[in-house]
């Protein structure tokens, strides 16, 4: 089946991309997946020199079925074998008519980074759109000789850090770089990470509101 979708989420996972966008006819999330696994879709598709779809991109593309993992309810496998066809381009303030920013409490079921397999359980999603405020990025330099890229927020009164994916924020002349307000697109992937299991927040993507 053929979806057209606005793209709002191209970032970084492992040496893939994490894809996801809204249906321009329904509002409604949908994550691009390679397999019925959920791997994400490989940097060959959205090469930005052969295939430069970016964010805010409208593209038709082929959808061979859902296939919902855990709280990644979102999921819709990608047929790589289809070319993917650019539709246009939207503004955010357009994107923002078909689907409306979400205001949850809480971002995911707490004000933490991350969540344990139970609160997980108790999602059936992993894609929100919210407005955030008082922005900070930090580019830190860890003992293991990479840099780790958060971002701090205000969200519903309560303050947020969580891991930062979105490719355009991770770089190191950021740190400590400040913005007033903005609608962060945060992911939580379908497996845990780690010795203690845990779900991790992320901020997949970051558009400013200065618009």
């Amino acid at each position: 089946m053929v979806k057209k979708i606005c793209i709002l989420t191209k970032s970084v996972k492992d040496r893939a991309y994490c894809v996801a966008g809204i249906d321009v006819g329904t509002g409604k999330w949908i994550r691009l997946v390679s397999s019925k696994s959920g791997e994400a879709v490989s940097k060959e598709l959205f090469d930005d020199k052969k295939n430069p779809i970016n964010v805010l991109d409208v593209v038709a593309v082929n959808l061979i079925e859902h296939i919902p993992q855990k709280c990644q309810t979102e999921n819709w496998l990608l047929d790589v074998d289809a070319p993917i066809i650019g539709q246009g381009r939207l503004t955010m303030s357009e994107v923002l008519r078909i689907r409306k920013i979400d205001t949850p409490q809480f971002i995911f079921a707490n004000d933490k980074a991350e969540l344990t397999a139970d609160d997980v359980k108790r999602l059936n999603h992993s894609l929100l759109a919210v407005e955030v405020f008082d922005i900070v990025f930090d580019t830190s330099l860890k003992g293991d000789g990479r840099h780790h890229h958060k971002v701090s927020f205000i969200y519903m009164g309560n303050e947020y850090t969580i891991c930062l994916t979105d490719p355009d924020f991770r770089k190191e002349e950021l740190d400590k770089f400040k913005l007033k307000k903005a609608i962060l697109i945060v992911s939580i992937p379908c497996e845990p990470y780690g010795e203690n299991d845990l779900y991790y927040k992320f901020a997949a993507k970051i558009f400013t509101r200065e618009l």
